[in-house]
């Protein structure tokens, strides 16, 4: 997975990678040119080890001019361009790579830096704090990535790992919900299928995501930076990203669901199942419309927790 994400031509064009050339290699001693250390820094500080992970500038540097190579083109798509490459070995994280091997050099740095410790742990940490919410328990987190590294990388032991522990099964629900799982999670509960969403016209999906989102501050397919979205459920807390949910939870069961609205009565037990409090089964109950009454639901403090 790692390997997909940092060959992926999109990805080296957001980072400039297929700018970043080997100053000793025969390209940038021909143009001038010189390292980009974007991808590089990424690689170690967002997607493995993390911000806190033990490697240096140093690392990051030698890691850059391992890189050197990867580009793309509209022609070829990914490839491996040796003229651009830095020559000599890099040592990156304690571990040696000949640069004279090319491309399969990248790729054994790239298999070294997933099954490194601190890959596991923040991995891990992340996974935990999307499933169960922020500060998760240090023990549940230890043993996932203890899992991880037992397995090579391997997700599905990593997610028993976390489900096997005490902590995964708190009724304490901590973790609010983006913007994006609000909104597909109140689809799902209204019955409202993949196919339908894509059978949707244009207007409507607007109305009913890209607009809604935004609102709620999540932008559709726009992140702030290449870190993505908080992963601390308290940042959708805002006055204006409340309001987006509750104007949300009104009209867009209307506009999204084709056959007749379900009874609110029926609905709660379907969206909240035993989450669902005695002060919201009686006022879906008690709504003087089958819209307001399902709003009321969707709009319920237990929805916009997971």
């Amino acid at each position: 997975m790692l390997d997909a994400v940092m060959t992926d031509s999109l990805m080296l064009m957001y980072l400039q990678q297929i700018q970043s050339t080997g100053p000793d290699s025969p390209r940038g001693q021909r143009l001038g040119r010189g390292l980009n250390e974007n991808l590089a820094r990424e690689l170690l500080e967002l997607h493995t080890l993390g911000v806190d992970g033990h490697y240096t500038q140093a690392d990051v540097r030698a890691l850059a001019e391992l890189l050197t190579g990867l580009t793309y083109n509209g022609k070829q798509g990914f490839f491996y361009n040796d003229s651009m490459a830095e020559p000599g070995a890099e040592t990156v994280l304690g571990v040696t790579y000949d640069a004279a091997d090319g491309l399969s050099n990248i790729r054994a740095a790239i298999a070294d830096i997933a099954l490194h410790p601190d890959t596991a742990r923040h991995l891990c940490l992340k996974i935990a704090t999307y499933f169960i919410g922020s500060a998760p328990d240090a023990e549940m987190v230890a043993a996932m990535a203890g899992r991880y590294l037992e397995t090579r990388g391997q997700l599905q032991p990593v997610y028993a790992a976390m489900f096997a522990h005490a902590a995964a099964w708190s009724r304490d629900l901590r973790q609010i919900k983006s913007p994006l799982l609000f909104v597909t999670s109140g689809l799902r509960a209204l019955g409202v299928s993949g196919a339908q969403m894509m059978l949707s016209d244009r207007r409507a999906f607007r109305r009913v995501v890209i607009e809604p989102l935004r609102v709620m501050g999540q932008p559709w397919q726009l992140p702030l930076g290449p870190d993505g979205w908080p992963d601390d459920g308290a940042a959708w807390v805002t006055p204006q990203g409340v309001a987006g949910r509750i104007n949300w939870a009104m009209t867009a069961p209307q506009i999204m669901v084709a056959r007749e609205l379900p009874d609110p009565r029926v609905f709660v037990q379907t969206a909240l199942g035993n989450l669902a409090t005695q002060e919201v089964i009686f006022a879906a109950s008690a709504a003087e419309s089958k819209f307001e009454g399902v709003g009321v639901v969707l709009a319920a403090p237990a929805f916009q927790r997971s």
